[in-house]
């Protein structure tokens, strides 16, 4: 994986933002994206840059707009070179990998995935 200060504004940016499976504690699902996942999804093919963010409670200083409790737990942002090189990574064995660990943790029928085109302003 490359190490990048900014999001390549050419690049293939995907967000996704992620809720835990019912039954699965805030707690174990940060301790599993973040020791578990976020291995697995580092050794994607092609993969230029992972950002995880995980929820925190919101409080002080988050503006007016939060709801009392978020509905989603977590965000990672995967950037590629191309549309084929992530391709490619989705269907390589490490791909494969990664979407069986996703169905282990992670709701998939309320994730939101969106591709995006990154804006470096400041």
């Amino acid at each position: 994986m490359k190490n990048i200060s900014v999001y390549p504004e050419h690049g293939h940016t995907l967000v996704a933002v992620i809720r835990r499976k019912s039954g699965i504690t805030l707690e174990e699902f940060h301790a599993h994206y973040e020791h578990i996942h976020a291995p697995l999804a580092s050794q994607l093919p092609g993969l230029l840059s992972y950002r995880q963010h995980p929820t925190r409670p919101p409080g002080q200083g988050d503006g007016p707009y939060l709801p009392s409790e978020l509905p989603y737990d977590a965000v990672s942002i995967f950037i590629f070179e191309n549309a084929a090189a992530a391709e490619a990574a989705w269907i390589s064995p490490e791909g494969q990998r990664l979407d069986e660990d996703t169905l282990t943790f992670i709701d998939t029928q309320d994730q939101l995935i969106i591709p995006v085109i990154p804006r470096q302003i400041v």
